[in-house]
């Protein structure tokens, strides 16, 4: 792969992997509880028929340091197919539990790392921001709302990305989400590199993910 079609892919990248995953939490872990996670989902192709959803994949895992505090960190295995890899660390903190009307509020920061191991010119860094609000509509069943906020160091941009979506406990061990995301719901996408039939109003990118996490 030339060093062109690397920077290329890491500039396309740049736009469909905000937010390009389930893979951190909704709220934050109880002390030493570790879940691995894993998600696959993408941006949303309606001219196509049937509707499809372009795959993005990622496996991870998060682990509660204290009962207000949780680490994560995401393996981005679709990249790893182009010879490029993608991960992401971080952490998530509790800023607000809930309380009657009052949702939980969960403030998350991370940094996203792209590489192709070969040259440090190609390879992209962008920190995130993300606050989730949310409430639990049954026993360990929520409901959730927040925005991510990216920023891009190379032509330096910054990007907005909301999501809703819902967190469904299966079983003591496993749940699964079910999120959309208006990802860089800031960027014009008309025309350009950016350019795709998943944009709303001419904007970012629709995607769809579906999660699934267990409880080791």
């Amino acid at each position: 792969m030339t060093k062109h079609t690397v920077s290329l892919l890491l500039c396309i990248m740049t736009f469909v992997m905000i937010g390009c995953s389930v893979g951190q939490p909704v709220r934050v872990l109880k002390q030493h509880e570790t879940v691995l996670t894993g998600s696959v989902g993408g941006p949303v192709v309606p001219s196509k028929v049937p509707t499809i959803v372009v795959p993005y994949l990622t496996a991870g895992v998060m682990h509660g340091i204290s009962d207000n505090v949780t680490v994560h960190g995401n393996l981005h295995a679709l990249m790893t197919a182009f010879a490029v890899v993608g991960i992401d660390v971080g952490a998530s903190a509790r800023i607000v539990k809930e309380n009657g009307i009052v949702p939980e509020i969960t403030a998350s920061g991370r940094i996203m790392m792209f590489s192709d191991l070969r040259s440090f010119a190609t390879s992209r860094i962008y920190p995130d921001v993300s606050v989730t609000a949310s409430y639990e509509v049954a026993e360990r069943w929520l409901v959730y709302g927040g925005v991510h906020n990216t920023v891009q160091f190379v032509a330096p941009t910054y990007l907005v990305s909301p999501y809703i979506g819902s967190l469904i406990p299966l079983s003591d061990k496993f749940s699964l989400q079910a999120e959309f995301i208006w990802q860089a719901a800031n960027v014009d996408t008309h025309s350009g590199v950016f350019e795709g039939t998943s944009s709303i109003g001419g904007r970012g990118s629709a995607g769809i993910f579906l999660g699934g996490a267990y409880t080791l």
